[in-house]
Parts: structure tokens; C-alpha cells; sequence
């Protein structure tokens, strides 16, 4: 698991990086001083977790997990912070944060948190995993492969896929293909037409139908992409499914 650390203090943020580093199965994927800083790491590369303080310079740990929050609603978040405050602790709750810990740290709770953080996830990742026909272990890329499952049909691309995630297009470009051994593109054309054979052996759906339902807006071109990927017509594709239930 990788944990992303932000807080102003260099103690705290040397002392839970080493603390972290220890513990079998996790890492520390980066430690800021200031949540700018974090934010672009998190456009440019992964983390499974993160641990916030609240207050440091610049934009608040708040304001960033709110930003955090408009891509990525789903990120684990911890807060370790010097304030009590009930404001500041209620907010966080509305920003979905999964604990909210106060300084001195209490390294047992911590952990703690952690572990149920990581148990979580494993189920995340099997859950995800058994939902869709890639297997893969990278929870970003199944998230991916979910979204393109949900949103097919629109006008999507690999730019919209790595907004919604929170990463760059090139990192979701270079995971794809790293963890499914196809480029993003091709996977996202097979999963059309996939989908688009269990529509096209509906004779009530037209071939233009079938087109815009999964994301052609050009029936032409739709059927020049299946007659690539199948080696038939869309029509033929049809009639061989009608020959089929004769």
C-alpha cells in the first residue's frame, strides 16, 4: 500500500516516513510541507492513501482534500492534526475523511487505521476484479477499466478517464498498458464492440442505433471499426446471429 504524507512539520514528516517505511507492504510514495506540492505529485503518480495535517502554507489541508474530492471522491484520506476544532472536524467529515487524529500522534491508532484502510481496499480491488473480465492487481486501472464500463457510450477519452481518476493522461496511459498489455484506445474500441454485438443481434435497434448507443457518432465509421474487429459487416454480424437462432 502507498502512503502519501503531507504536513509543514519536518519531524512529523520524517518521523512517520520512517515509521510507515517498516511496516511490510507499505511505502511511503511522498512526504510534502505543503499541499501544493502534493497535488501535483497526485496529477503525476499514484498513492493508495493519504495522511494531512490541516493547517501548513499556502492552501489548507482542508482546501486541498476539497480539490481532491472533485476528482477522486473515493481516495482514503487521514487527518493528523494539532487542532480540536469541532468546525474543523466536521468539515472533514463532510469530505468524506476516514479518521480524523489529532497531535501528539498516537502511533497505535495510526496503524491501526491504516490496516482497516488496507483491508479495505483488498476488498475494493477483489470486488472490482470480479466485476470486470480484466485482472489485474493495480486499483487505478481497475477504477479505469470500471469507468469505461459506466461511460462507453459517451464521447469519452483517455483525458476524460484521467481527470475523473486525478493523474496525468500519459501516467493513465503508461499504467494501462503496463498492467492489461493494450493500449487504452484499443481496449476502450474492443469494449465497444463487444458491447456493440449483443445490440446488433436485437434487430429492433437499426445499425445507427447500435452506433450512437455505443459511443459513435458516425454510423459510417462504426461500421468500418467493426468490419476491423470482427472481419464482417455489422449487418452480416446480424444476419449470421439470426442464422444461429434458426
Amino acid at each position: 500500500m502507498n502512503i502519501l504524507i503531507i504536513d509543514d512539520e519536518p519531524k512529523i514528516r520524517n518521523g512517520l516516513t520512517k515509521l510507515l517505511s517498516t511496516h511490510e507492504g507499505w511505502a511511503v510514495s511522498g512526504a510534502f510541507a505543503d499541499a501544493a506540492s502534493a497535488l501535483g505529485f497526485l496529477y503525476e503518480s499514484e498513492t493508495d492513501v493519504i495522511i494531512s495535517d490541516i493547517k501548513m502554507p499556502g492552501i489548507s489541508g482542508l482546501d486541498m482534500i476539497s480539490r481532491i474530492r472533485e476528482r477522486n471522491p473515493r481516495i482514503p484520506i487521514i487527518i493528523l492534526s494539532g487542532y480540536g476544532n469541532f468546525l474543523y472536524a466536521q468539515r472533514a467529515i463532510e469530505l468524506g475523511v476516514r479518521r480524523y487524529l489529532t497531535k501528539p500522534t498516537n502511533t497505535r491508532e495510526l496503524i491501526a487505521a491504516l490496516e482497516q484502510v488496507e483491508s479495505e481496499l483488498r476488498r475494493e480491488t477483489e470486488d472490482l476484479q470480479n466485476e470486470n473480465s480484466v485482472t489485474v492487481s493495480n486499483l487505478l486501472v481497475l477504477r479505469a477499466v470500471q469507468f469505461l464500463e459506466s461511460h462507453y457510450p459517451d464521447r469519452i477519452g483517455l483525458k476524460d478517464v484521467a481527470s475523473a481518476l486525478f493523474i496525468s493522461p500519459n501516467y493513465l496511459s503508461e499504467l494501462f498498458k503496463r498492467h492489461t498489455g493494450q493500449n487504452f484506445s484499443d481496449y476502450l474500441l474492443m469494449l465497444r464492440m463487444e458491447k456493440s454485438k449483443a445490440l446488433l443481434a436485437n434487430v429492433a435497434y437499426k445499425v445507427s442505433d447500435v452506433a450512437g448507443l455505443v459511443g459513435f457518432s458516425d454510423s459510417r465509421y462504426f461500421s468500418s471499426a467493426f468490419k476491423r474487429f470482427s472481419g464482417m459487416t455489422p449487418m452480416a454480424y446480424r444476419n449470421l446471429c439470426a442464422g444461429g437462432e434458426k
